[in-house]
């Protein structure tokens, strides 16, 4: 048993409480659950099943999180198996957009390989092609001053938590 939004008031008044302040599970339900469990297998056998709350959250929301990335993901983006999604951004001061913009299309970018937020500087492309930039900024010594190459990865929402980012440029 977990506490839920829905639940919650009916199982404080039938006098449960939580087992910590980390988790939604009912003080006592594992015990509860083993003693079912033991007592279904000694009465013929009965198929049982047992998740904690902890297990079941982290699964539904590794399963929310593939969904929603499958619904929102933009073409570059590439989703994990977790359900984040990972993307290269480029952040680059405001003076030098429009150049690195314009190289991208010189370079024969389609416009939905990349995202351009011009009130952040940056723009976000799939993550092979921000590592393809660094190697040729690197090797032609190209000097966009100030210019960072990430390799990001986060829940796929707008603003989404950052699970990891690296520098690479």
């Amino acid at each position: 048993m977990e506490f839920s939004d829905t639940n919650a008031e009916a199982l404080k008044r039938r006098g449960y409480v939580l087992k910590n302040d980390e988790s939604n599970t009912v003080l006592g339900s594992a015990e509860i659950a083993k003693h079912a469990f033991d007592a279904g297998c000694s009465a013929g056998g009965a198929k049982m099943n047992f998740c904690s709350s902890r297990f079941k959250d982290a699964i539904q929301l590794r399963l929310r999180l593939l969904r929603t990335a499958q619904q929102f993901a933009r073409p570059f983006d590439e989703i994990t198996e977790d359900g984040t999604i990972i993307f290269g951004r480029v952040k680059v001061p405001d003076a030098f957009l429009n150049e690195v913009i314009a190289f991208l299309q010189e370079n024969e970018l389609p416009e939905e390989a990349y995202s351009v937020d011009s009130e952040k500087n940056t723009i976000e492309t799939a993550s092979g092609i921000v590592e393809e930039l660094a190697v040729i900024f690197d090797e032609d010594g190209i000097d966009f001053e100030n210019v960072q190459l990430w390799i990001i990865e986060q829940y796929p929402f707008v603003g989404g938590f950052v699970v990891g980012s690296e520098r690479i440029f």
